[in-house]
């Protein structure tokens, strides 16, 4: 069930982002990075690689840009005995407020929405191994800069923290929320 609500949340944002360059303004980026998740709840495996994309759309006269995301996120940390391994996904919506500045070049942005969260923890220890899973609601905020490269091109770096998140793993309570830092590479419609 978890596979096909991602599937289809990823075919409505893929369809989205094909239909949006005739209708409007945006870009569509993707972001590589780290995300460090609290150290409590996820030790060993709090510091986790990211990798994302995305969409953000809009009318020229409007104030800000609708935007969607999807994120995905993995930690492993090997042991004697054990081995750990954290995934955090996400799908989220939410609003961005993009700034044109030094030409229309540089462009600073901000926003933030909500995020479907989903969280798994695995542990093997020779040759056993026990997965747990739980999925949550939660809120985030992002802001950055980049810089338009040529007519299409954007290049620059994207901050996020995500926070509200509230998870059952086994008999343990927790989070994942987290700060994350990360490369923005991606391109924007209309060329200039």
């Amino acid at each position: 069930m978890k596979g096909q609500i991602l599937i289809g949340a990823g075919l409505v944002l893929a369809m989205a982002a094909a239909a949006t360059p005739a209708l409007a303004e945006g870009n569509a980026n993707f972001v590589l990075g780290g995300r460090a998740l609290g150290e409590n709840d996820w030790s060993p495996v709090e510091e986790l690689g990211v990798v994302g994309v995305t969409v953000d759309f809009g009318k020229e006269s409007w104030p800000v840009h609708l935007v969607a995301g999807l994120m995905a996120s993995r930690g492993e940390d090997e042991s004697m005995t054990l081995d750990f391994d954290g995934k955090v996904s996400e799908i989220s919506f939410g609003v961005l407020k993009i700034w044109e500045i030094a030409g229309g070049k540089m462009r600073p942005f901000i926003g933030g929405g909500l995020a479907a969260v989903s969280a798994e923890v695995e542990v093997e220890s020779f040759g056993t191994s026990l997965s747990v899973d739980d999925k949550s609601g939660a809120f985030y905020a992002q802001g950055g800069i980049f810089w338009r490269i040529g007519s299409r091109f954007n290049l620059g770096v994207d901050a996020r923290v995500l926070r509200g998140s509230d998870f059952q793993i086994g008999d343990d309570e927790g989070s994942a929320d987290y700060e994350q830092l990360g490369l923005l590479l991606g391109w924007g419609w209309p060329a200039e």
